[in-house]
């Protein structure tokens, strides 16, 4: 994505029009779409994206965000995300461009719905640390609350200078404590633990229930009950993890959290990593053995552990300590 040089206009603006003619549109014929489904909305109960049929093109994106801007919804966001998805590079920089608007400008509902449709289609993808950098590039620190409050599956790389500059201002410290437990909790959260530590004790957590998850997430390991675990035979072609095996575990941590490669600790012994939460493991295709355990009660997630099969025999049935890599350390000095 190419680097903006300005902040983006209001949308609907002089300024936005000029940029619109940039993918070879202009504002009298979109207005003309838009004022078109408009009034094949009026009479109805309330405006429906989902009955519409405006195809992927430049001006369908242009209409989408006008009506956006109408209509605030993520039921209007999925279809510019359609737009993107098919769109070249000029069209999709122009559509990130009007996300940064949208959260710069608002009004309130526009931005909320754009902050979701972020967080939903573009944050949780393989273009997030993209589509995230080209945002912080052109939106004023000061507006970046919403971007930062659901930044929770972007890569740490992507957003650590962010989160850090983010750090310095007082004004942006409730969206921070947001975006930093999103990178714990969410479900495809992303966090380097002990540098989240380090942001943690430089900022202020109003909000009791964020304090809490923080402090939870960033001085304790997520503590797990094991049951019964599955050794596979390496030989088979079909699995493809040399060095792993598969624990079944109930969490009994107050909070559920997941941090990739996060070390496997009982009684002081690391005995490997988690490195894949529910495993889609097929038993009937791959060859294996089960070391039997009781299972505990709960919902029982199957784990990847990166780490020796004899490991396996020791890890059943007992208390383990899942630590975020470097954490454990981190907090004995």
């Amino acid at each position: 994505m190419s680097e903006p040089t300005s902040p983006p206009p209001r949308i609907g603006t002089p300024g936005w029009d000029r940029e619109l003619a940039g993918i070879g549109l202009d504002r009298p014929s979109v207005d003309a779409s838009v004022d078109h489904v408009v009034e094949a909305a009026v009479g109805h109960d309330a405006f429906d994206p989902h009955a519409l049929d405006l195809g992927s093109d430049a001006e369908s994106a242009a209409v989408w965000v006008l009506l956006h801007q109408r209509f605030p919804s993520y039921g209007v966001l999925m279809y510019l995300r359609m737009c993107w998805s098919s769109g070249d590079h000029v069209l999709q920089d122009w559509i990130v461009r009007q996300f940064a608007a949208m959260l710069t400008h608002g009004p309130d509902p526009v931005a909320e719905s754009a902050e979701y449709g972020l967080w939903v289609d573009y944050f949780e993808s393989p273009e997030a640390s993209q589509v995230f950098t080209a945002l912080a590039l052109q939106m004023p620190r000061s507006h970046r609350g919403r971007l930062i409050s659901g930044a929770g599956p972007v890569p740490w790389e992507a957003k650590h200078h962010v989160f850090q500059e983010a750090a310095a201002v007082p004004a942006l410290h409730p969206a921070l404590a947001r975006g930093l437990t999103g990178s714990f909790y969410d479900l495809y959260g992303q966090v380097d633990a002990v540098a989240a530590s380090a942001l943690v004790d430089r900022i202020t957590v109003a909000d009791e229930d964020l304090l809490e998850a923080l402090s939870e997430a960033t001085t304790q390991p997520l503590r797990l009950r094991t049951g019964s675990a599955v050794v596979v035979d390496e030989s088979d072609p079909g699995w493809p993890h040399e060095g792993s095996f598969l624990l079944r575990a109930v969490v009994r941590s107050p909070r559920s959290r997941w941090v990739r490669r996060s070390e496997l600790v009982a009684d002081g012994r690391v005995y490997g990593r988690l490195v894949h939460w529910d495993f889609p493991f097929d038993a009937a295709k791959i060859a294996h053995r089960t070391v039997v355990a009781p299972e505990p009660e709960g919902r029982i997630v199957l784990f990847r552990v990166e780490g020796s099969a004899e490991h396996a025999e020791l890890l059943v049935n007992r208390d383990i300590e899942a630590w975020p890599p470097g954490l454990r350390e981190h907090l004995a000095r």
